[in-house]
């Protein structure tokens, strides 16, 4: 269904706002986006992650990185790998945090929470198979959220199992418009198999999936999702889509992304179309967008600055709208402190639409 000219206008003023905040406050993200750092260096994933897609388990270069060139201020002791055998090795990820929501008509509140706890686990049995687990052991006890073998042949590889579908941008917050609206992100992987070639500039992947997030599948449709990046020293840009037919509904999505460096900032964008059809709310297209700026403002201190935004083709929704600014510093190796705002804006009354999070993080992988 289409919008009043009015509607347009308030939208593109709006959108505008939006990227007029970040312009002129940061010229300069969520911050657990860990694609930002691959923008600062201009690396693919696979320089840093045993994923060829990233995140999860770092390989020794990651490893040295994360230890020497991220953190103010190296230890003198000797660097952490992963390697416990010759052919294992772990890590981990453990998030606790302090938040504060404050909800429009509601009292506040106020909490201390586990994030998130996950172990890393990867065996080389040859130089061309790989077994690969990334279990999160809290909170509410144990979830696989990764478990598959990878063929490797040279720049080309081939995983079947549990994987996280190739989409976007590999953003580490699950709850970023383009990784929550799209339903693709750590949370939601999926059973299937993944074939994908990463060279020095690019990189693609191609998945067929069941497309039930990773429960049982109950009919015979499957799930396309498609994904091709170029990395060009300063700049990265790539394209994705994703096609999901079920007995219940069909979805069908395309974006672009990308990313590029101007001196001490990072800068990320994304952008989603979206077409369902036969869900609950029936026929519905929308947009989903964000842009993210990360500043270094000195090793190992960061300032993240991020801008979203959802539409929906349907008059009687409302346009949302979430910002954040984070303080991002790395003291020492394995630990990160982040300090941040959010805030959802919509002209809808539902107070979750518009709630403002304040937040302590601390982070301690290796």
């Amino acid at each position: 269904m289409g919008t009043s000219p009015h509607s347009e206008v308030v939208c593109v003023y709006r959108i505008y706002r939006v990227l007029a905040l970040v312009v002129g406050v940061a010229w300069a993200s969520c911050a657990q986006a860990e694609p930002f750092l691959a923008v600062q260096t201009g690396y693919q994933c696979n320089q840093c992650h045993v994923n060829p897609t990233g995140g999860g388990l770092r390989n020794t270069f990651g490893d040295v990185f994360s230890q020497t060139e991220l953190p103010a201020n190296p230890s003198n002791l000797e660097v952490w790998t992963g390697s416990v055998l010759e052919r294992f090795s772990i890590g981990g990820d453990a998030r606790g945090s302090g938040r504060m929501f404050d909800l429009d008509d509601r009292d506040d509140n106020q909490s201390f929470d586990v994030d998130r706890v996950s172990v890393y686990l990867n065996v080389t049995l040859t130089e061309h198979v790989s077994l690969y687990v990334d279990e999160q052991v809290a909170p509410g006890g144990s979830l696989n959220r990764q478990a598959w073998v990878m063929l490797t042949a040279g720049e080309w590889y081939l995983k079947a199992g549990k994987l996280i579908l190739p989409f976007g941008l590999r953003l580490e917050d699950d709850s970023a418009f383009v990784r929550e609206i799209t339903g693709i992100n750590f949370a939601t992987a999926d059973n299937g198999i993944e074939a994908g070639f990463v060279g020095s500039a690019w990189s693609a992947q191609l998945s067929v999936s069941n497309g039930t997030g990773g429960t049982s599948d109950v009919d015979d449709g499957k799930q396309v999702s498609a994904r091709i990046e170029r990395v060009q020293g300063r700049w990265r840009a790539g394209a994705s889509g994703n096609s999901n037919h079920t007995d219940l509904g069909d979805r069908d999505m395309y974006g672009v992304f990308g990313g590029l460096r101007t001196g001490p900032v990072s800068w990320l964008a994304e952008y989603d179309r979206l077409d369902d059809d036969g869900f609950n709310a029936g026929h519905q297209q929308q947009d989903v967008a964000l842009l993210q700026a990360s500043i270094r403002l000195r090793k190992g201190h960061y300032l993240h600055l991020t801008a979203e935004a959802n539409r929906i083709d349907d008059r009687d929704a409302e346009d949302r709208f979430r910002y954040g600014a984070v303080y991002d510093y790395f003291p020492w190796p394995f630990t990160e402190i982040r300090a941040g705002y959010r805030q959802r804006d919509s002209d809808d009354n539902d107070a979750a639409l518009n709630a403002t999070e304040s937040f302590v993080q601390v982070h301690v992988f290796f």
